[in-house]
């Protein structure tokens, strides 16, 4: 492999963040002590989620009107009135440990239909409007990131999100391809560096930052626990597998990012969400076993989001199209178990739509605050959800 191919590679592998991250935060992580051992990993669910066929409102008079044919009868009971979809098994055995809270009616003002625009709003968390492209954990971050870690924050499925920005961000496309890539680094001689400061200076800096703290956590990785995780064979399931293993070994890491895509469901709908709902249980399910085996299932909490929900109307195509607030699923054994924020009103819906209960920065401020005592002015003005008992 030549030299140019493995620098290619490498960059590949480590994402399109490089450019962010400094040389010294890299250095000084390697010896540090950590000041926290809380972690959030964030999934996710790409393509605009229906919440209203996620946590269901079964005894809902004006849901079942509304979804006359995709409209679920019977499911995984969570109260009197409602229900999980039936594929939620695994979360549904969280539900009943009371170690999952999910928040109801999430969303935000003037919302945005298009894929890629609110998905950016939400990485960003600065409301509608917002130019902004950094992402809500790097700017908090800015405030206070937990001390002598070996990176603020790893992305293993999607783009980075709530990652992107200033920090110690990197993505890496899976354990083993970083392992390897890793190691094809170790004979290959470093670029030169430039004597005048300059853009490829910068770049040549986050480069060899990035390849310091890579192998820190490739050293963790080969001399920490063989201890085996049963996960499904799915994305996702190889996704939470490899946080897993990286916990397991000892990275410090507060933020990881994973995605499972699909949820786009404008047609035919019922065996998609099915399939898709099913992963997503199964994967959260065998993430909380293997946190608990690791004993680590109290210190972290496991959150999904999605760009949007769907609308509340059925199409004719047996789906749904882009729509607006959806359920947010927050589990970890620290987690305030049962409802949070507001249930959507089915009978008062604006331009045919639901309107959002809940305000997704209460949700991030919940967070930062419940994790990491970060007070994120921000995201002050919209409250904050109690996640965390």
């Amino acid at each position: 492999m030549t030299n140019e191919l493995s620098r290619r590679r490498f960059l590949a592998t480590m994402g399109a963040t490089l450019p962010a991250i400094t040389l010294p935060g890299f250095v000084t992580a390697a010896g540090a002590t950590p000041d926290s051992a809380k972690t959030l990993i964030l999934i996710e669910l790409a393509g605009g989620n229906d919440g209203l066929n996620t946590v269901v409102p079964l005894t809902d008079a004006a849901y079942h009107g509304l979804r006359p044919t995709i409209g679920i009868t019977e499911g995984l009971n969570l109260d009197r009135d409602t229900a999980l979809h039936p594929a939620m098994r695994g979360m549904a055995g969280l539900w009943e440990a009371g170690d999952m809270q999910i928040v109801e009616g999430v969303g935000y003002p003037d919302p945005n239909r298009s894929h890629f625009r609110s998905i950016e709003i939400w990485n960003v968390g600065r409301g509608a409007q917002t130019k902004d492209r950094t992402g809500w954990i790097s700017h908090a971050f800015e405030k206070g990131a937990p001390t002598g870690t070996d990176a603020d924050g790893l992305v293993l499925g999607g783009q980075s999100g709530p990652l992107r920005g200033q920090g110690r961000f990197s993505v890496i496309e899976d354990e083993e391809t970083f392992l390897e890539t890793l190691r094809s680094l170790e004979s290959m001689p470093h670029a030169i560096r430039p004597q005048t400061t300059s853009a490829l200076d910068h770049v040549l800096g986050a480069y060899e930052a990035a390849e310091i703290t890579g192998g820190a956590i490739a050293a963790r990785l080969e001399r920490g626990a063989a201890r085996s995780f049963d996960f499904p064979e799915t994305l996702l399931g190889e996704q939470l597998h490899s946080v897993a293993r990286l916990m397991d070994a000892g990275a410090e890491v507060p933020v990881y990012k994973v995605q499972l895509h699909g949820f786009d469901t404008h047609d035919n709908q019922p065996d998609a969400h099915t399939f898709l709902l099913e992963e997503l249980s199964d994967a959260v399910a065998a993430f909380a076993k293997a946190a608990r085996e690791m004993g680590r299932w109290n210190d972290v909490a496991v959150v999904t989001y999605s760009e949007f929900g769907r609308t509340a109307r059925e199409n004719g195509s047996a789906g749904t199209d882009h729509g607006t607030a959806a359920p947010v699923f927050v589990s970890g054994g620290a987690v305030a178990g049962g409802f949070g924020g507001a249930r959507v009103d089915l009978t008062r819906l604006k331009d045919d739509d639901l309107v959002h209960t809940t305000d997704y920065r209460a949700l991030y401020d919940g967070l930062l605050g419940g994790l990491w005592n970060i007070d994120a002015s921000t995201f002050q003005g919209h409250g904050r959800l109690k996640l965390f008992a």
